[in-house]
């Protein structure tokens, strides 16, 4: 430390100068120079929020490879198979319920499963498959109609081809066969009902008769308004499906009670005859007598069927 007055050096513990007597001035001990502080720089991190981040490098940009071209290519396709295969489904459906729900179809059918050849054959036809073929009507009552489907019964299966016209607004059954796996050859017969009453003697007993129930019965003609009791038959929903309609006409025999013993279509519409013949053989008559003796009669009882 030195004096100010004299520059006479002296310890820091004086208060005056020991040679001038002058007082002392304190001085503070040099203060080390600050550096100013200054933060490490850190990089601005992508996601911040505003104006916490400098500027920074561009993202990279997205590349649009091959692999998610091909990827959008197959799920295109993909969509476009199940459209189409849906299209394909529904399609056969509709035509398969087209074929299925028509009059000659159900016509077909009908003769097939009645036909006694087939179920001596194949038995009990349990399922037909999809029928290949097509029909047409026109505006006069007239059209054709062919198809082609397997068939499978309770005894075997087989190949059913049958051909149809329509005339006068009624179809009707040009050729029907089943061809089996062997090779066989079966005519598919009876769908036109089983065979007409023979022929009965009059009310005079002229002529005879070749059938044995009926021997000894005498003809009555149309019995309609000589029942006692006359159900009405019901409308099978599958003739109702192909809107089947018209008069049945069934061959009855009455026995001396005035019972029916045998009722047999022998015209209509075939998908109407079985309802036909169930409603004739509950029908009641008033017993016929003969020179007061009770007879059979041999007659018919028609059923008219109109849609609903």
């Amino acid at each position: 430390m030195i004096c100010n007055s004299c520059g006479n050096p002296m310890d820091s513990i004086h208060r005056f100068c020991p040679k001038c007597g002058a007082p002392v001035q304190l001085q503070s001990p040099a203060q080390p120079q600050q550096v100013p502080y200054t933060a490490p720089y850190t990089p601005p991190q992508y996601g911040a929020p505003p104006g916490m981040r400098g500027p920074g490098p561009l993202p990279p940009k997205k590349s649009f490879g091959c692999g998610k071209i091909i990827l959008i290519l197959v799920i295109i396709l993909a969509l476009l198979g199940a459209g189409i295969g849906a299209a394909i489904y529904y399609g056969y459906r509709a035509a398969e319920k087209a074929l299925k729900t028509s009059e000659p179809y159900i016509m077909a059918v009908d003769a097939l499963k009645q036909s006694s050849a087939v179920k001596e054959r194949l038995g009990d036809i349990e399922e037909t498959g999809f029928p290949l073929g097509a029909f047409s009507t026109d505006a006069s009552g007239s059209g054709k109609a062919a198809f082609v489907m397997s068939v499978k019964g309770t005894k075997g299966t087989g190949q059913y081809q049958v051909d149809l016209t329509r005339t006068n607004s009624v179809w009707h059954i040009n050729t029907a066969i089943v061809r089996t796996p062997d090779g066989h050859t079966i005519p598919v017969v009876g769908y036109r009902g089983v065979p007409d009453a023979p022929e009965a003697p009059d009310v005079n007993g002229n002529g005879n008769s070749n059938d044995a129930g009926a021997k000894g019965a005498i003809k009555g003609g149309v019995l309609n308004a000589k029942a006692t009791s006359l159900p009405s038959p019901n409308y099978p929903a599958v003739a109702k499906a192909a809107r089947a309609s018209g008069t049945v006409v069934v061959q009855v025999l009455v026995d001396e009670t005035g019972n029916v013993v045998s009722a047999h279509a022998i015209s209509g519409h075939p998908l109407l005859r079985a309802a036909a013949e169930a409603a004739a053989r509950n029908a009641k008559f008033t017993p016929t007598k003969l020179s007061g003796k009770p007879v059979k009669v041999s007659g018919t009882i028609s059923y008219n069927f109109t849609p609903e």
